[in-house]
């Protein structure tokens, strides 16, 4: 009677079926992973959607980048009588106002891209899903690129787009100005791969931040002193091109109208080598990385 009424009160069986199914929605294509990838990288670097401390030092590096700027186009807003923007302030001076800018965020901010999957080991659940190796380190490569641009070429193009602004004639500055926009759009390219090469060579290295983050500080600053001993020793102006935090510095301006970025700088073959060699070890590297994978 007991087992009668136990077996009564127990639940009807449901059968479901769980079997796999083909996808039947929209199939985007392999490029659209690639871009998510290098837009939640380069969010992430710069601390969106995490707490506000991994906020302050990024932003801090792109306020400084743009403040130069801001007060040079300010001035003329501000006074009618003040000199126009270039004048204030040239393509070359500003290169050399934020060189401590493309260093410092190069070497704190673009290695976080590769080393944090790195320490906690998950680049296998990436691979995992419709990403390949070569397509992460392409998704990365855009986000290091995208945001040296932010701090290379956006100071650049706010110059040019200011004195256009706050000219007389805006019109005719910009018939006068415009045939130095694409001079200004591959300077701030060159600046923006090479900074972004460099900061993921550190990144591809190591899965300790602070270790990359130190190893690319000390090369950016040791390089000067080296370069400049070895000029002072040969009274050998090429040379200089070996200051790895000038050389890109060095060859945006040869491309940017104006004055040299100094009154004898090293031979222009020279500084776009070292500027192509450095390019070309980061591809190196970064493909001998993760080759097999990226985590050992």
């Amino acid at each position: 009677m007991t087992g009668d009424a136990g077996t009564a009160s127990a639940p009807a069986a449901r059968l479901y079926d769980v079997r796999y199914s083909r996808y039947e929605g929209v199939r985007e294509p392999r490029w659209r992973s690639v871009l998510a990838l290098a837009r939640s990288s380069a969010g992430r670097a710069l601390g969106l959607r995490r707490t506000a401390g991994a906020k302050v030092w990024p932003f801090l590096l792109l306020a400084a980048a743009h403040l130069p700027v801001v007060v040079a186009v300010g001035l003329p807003l501000l006074f009618s009588d003040a000199p126009a923007p270039r004048d204030l302030l040239s393509y070359e001076q500003l290169l050399g106002v934020l060189t401590a800018v493309f260093v410092a965020f190069s070497a704190t901010t673009l290695p976080s891209l590769l080393t944090r999957e790195r320490r906690d080991r998950v680049l296998s659940l990436y691979f995992a899903t419709a990403l390949s190796p070569r397509e992460y380190v392409v998704g990365k490569v855009l986000a290091a690129v995208l945001l040296m641009a932010l701090v290379c070429l956006v100071p650049l193009l706010a110059l040019f787009v200011g004195t256009v602004l706050t000219a007389q004639s805006p019109w005719q500055q910009l018939r006068s100005d415009g045939g130095d926009l694409p001079a200004l759009l591959a300077g701030g390219v060159v600046l923006a791969v090479y900074f972004a090469a460099l900061g993921l060579i550190a990144g591809s290295l190591t899965s300790k931040r602070v270790f990359a983050v130190g190893g690319l500080l000390a090369v950016l600053l040791v390089t000067p002193v080296l370069s400049g001993l070895a000029f002072a020793i040969s009274d050998d102006r090429d040379l200089l091109a070996l200051d790895l935090s000038q050389a890109p510095l060095r060859a945006a301006a040869t491309l940017l109208p104006g004055n040299p970025f100094e009154p004898n700088p090293p031979a222009d073959p020279l500084v776009w080598g070292v500027c192509g060699l450095v390019v070309l070890l980061a591809a190196a590297v970064l493909a001998l990385t993760y080759r097999g994978g990226g985590e050992r």
